[in-house]
């Protein structure tokens, strides 16, 4: 305010000085030549060298004043830029070199301000940026200009990021440039980073065959991976882009209008998953599974992300697995197997109702830990081990044969078998199989085992002897009396021999009587 009043008031003064002296001069004279007698104050141009002597001291005093204003005003300004928060410097535009830094430029950059001022704008740039800033250089005009985003170098080599922006002006005769530096490392850095994580997360979504999606309140579209934009060109011929309104595959009204329903549900908070089925040329039936999730952003829903993915394969795995479970009702009706379906994701097992007429537990549904607790401790590690192999090679059949605690405490031995489903990364997630009781069975062949032990060895001496005994014959004079002590001998073991089959047959039927039962 001062520097815009000071000329104002310089004439203000000067004229009231004027008016003054024009009002009072003659009085100032005969008051003069009164008291201070003297022929000097009756010339002719007495009153004008009067004036001439008090206009040049008046305004004097005026332009001293007016120069220490002056004065103070620019060593505010000059204070104001050094003690500036933000980085700052002024160069000559045609050396390039600085001509005034101030402090955070100073504290920023790591030189001092003596070596500052004798560098150029040129040395706190990385060299692979030295042509493009004089290739800039040439086209800055007068008045401010945004250069945006530049790499500088701190004194310790350190680059940093910072954005430029410029005033072209006169100081002290000279073309200068103001210069106001912000720095934005950490910014370009994240942004950087996140640049990155938003291109990995393009590349995530677009290397799926899974349909990503996402549209907002109005049903516009906000992202989409390449997945569903082929999908949709390849069902509607239409190529999407951001705010399409058209996010289904059909052009139908009436499934528009149902997958409108869709979208405004989850508008509302809800989430949703459901399959859709669509006949397909030389594929035929085609199943996806659809997720409506709301985003919600600042605690406001925004928009509903969706997924879809392709279950067709699932689907058909299903139907076999129902048509496999029918059957297996339709037999359990005429078998005393014991079914079971186990879930993997949630190790769940779900048992008929002959886990209680063959083991006695009332238990529809357990855990596998379970049945884990109810294998024979000398036979878990094997049945366990078995499963595991057979998931990991993917096999789709199982068997194997192991004991099975009853509710009675007694083991029983028992087949497993269980046919493995796997879902379409490969995964397993479903098991399904029968129980049988082989305790019985198991049971003879030991039996039998054992009678087939008894007759190899029982038998085995008496024929021996028997033999030894035939080799001693006459065979060419049967009738000679040296024959007569060895066919005893004959008579016992053949008698002996007899015994032993008929222990044998008595073992047999016994075994046959209870497997008939």
């Amino acid at each position: 305010m001062i520097n815009l009043l000071s000329p104002a008031r310089t004439v203000l003064i000067f004229f009231a000085f004027g008016l003054t002296w024009t009002l009072t001069a003659d009085h100032l004279l005969h008051w003069l030549a009164i008291h201070i007698p003297s022929t000097i104050w009756k010339g002719p141009y007495t009153r004008g060298l009067l004036f001439v002597c008090m206009a040049s001291i008046v305004m004097y005093w005026l332009l001293a004043k007016y120069k220490r204003s002056l004065q103070k005003s620019e060593t505010a300004y000059i204070r104001i830029f050094r003690q500036n928060p933000q980085p700052m410097w002024i160069y000559d535009r045609e050396t390039l070199h600085f001509i005034a830094v101030n402090d955070a430029a100073v504290d920023l950059y790591g030189y001092s301000l003596e070596e500052f001022l004798k560098m150029s704008i040129l040395q706190v740039r990385p060299p692979e940026d030295v042509d493009r800033v004089l290739e800039v250089h040439k086209r800055i005009g007068k008045g401010f200009a945004d250069f945006g985003t530049w790499k500088h170098l701190k004194k310790d080599g350190t680059l940093m990021h910072v954005e430029i922006r410029t005033y072209g002006t006169v100081y002290r005769g000279r073309d200068v440039e103001i210069v106001s530096i912000w720095n934005v490392t950490e910014k370009h850095h994240a942004f950087e980073a996140l640049s990155k994580q938003q291109a990995l997360l393009d590349s995530v979504i677009n290397s799926t065959e899974d349909l990503i999606w996402a549209v907002d309140e109005q049903l516009r579209f906000t992202v989409f991976n390449k997945a569903y934009h082929d999908a949709i060109l390849h069902f509607t011929g239409v190529s999407l882009k951001p705010g399409t309104t058209r996010p289904v595959l059909t052009t139908n009204r009436e499934e528009l209008h149902r997958w409108e329903g869709y979208f405004r549900k989850s508008l509302q908070g809800e989430k949703q998953i459901i399959e859709e089925s669509r006949e397909m040329a030389d594929y035929g039936l085609s199943t996806a599974e659809i997720t409506f999730n709301p985003i919600i952003n600042d605690d406001k829903i925004v928009g509903v992300a969706c997924f879809a993915r392709d279950i067709s394969e699932r689907k058909k795995q299903e139907i076999r697995l129902k048509r496999a479970l029918d059957r297996y009702d339709m037999v359990t009706l005429a078998t005393r197997n014991v079914i079971w379906d186990l879930d993997l994701k949630t190790n769940k097992v779900l048992w008929n109702n002959n886990l209680f007429t063959l083991f006695g537990y009332k238990d529809s549904s357990t855990g596998t830990d379970w049945w884990k607790d109810h294998v024979h401790p000398d036979d878990a590690d094997m049945v366990v081990k078995s499963v595991e192999e057979a998931m990991n090679r993917r096999k789709e059949q199982w068997t194997v044969d192991y004991r099975f605690k009853s509710a009675a405490g007694t083991y029983r031995y028992i087949s497993d078998r269980g046919y493995v489903l796997y879902n379409d990364e490969g995964k397993p997630y479903r098991m399904i199989g029968a129980m049988e009781d082989i305790h019985d069975k198991k049971t003879y062949i030991e039996e039998l085992k054992k009678v087939a032990h008894m007759s190899s060895h029982s038998l085995r001496r008496p024929v021996a002897s028997m033999l030894g005994v035939v080799s001693l014959l006459n065979k060419e004079d049967l009738a000679h009396p040296d024959n007569l002590p060895l066919l005893t001998f004959i008579e016992k073991i053949a008698q002996e021999m007899d015994h032993i089959i008929h222990d044998v047959a008595e073992k047999c039927n016994h075994i046959f009587k209870e497997v008939a039962q």
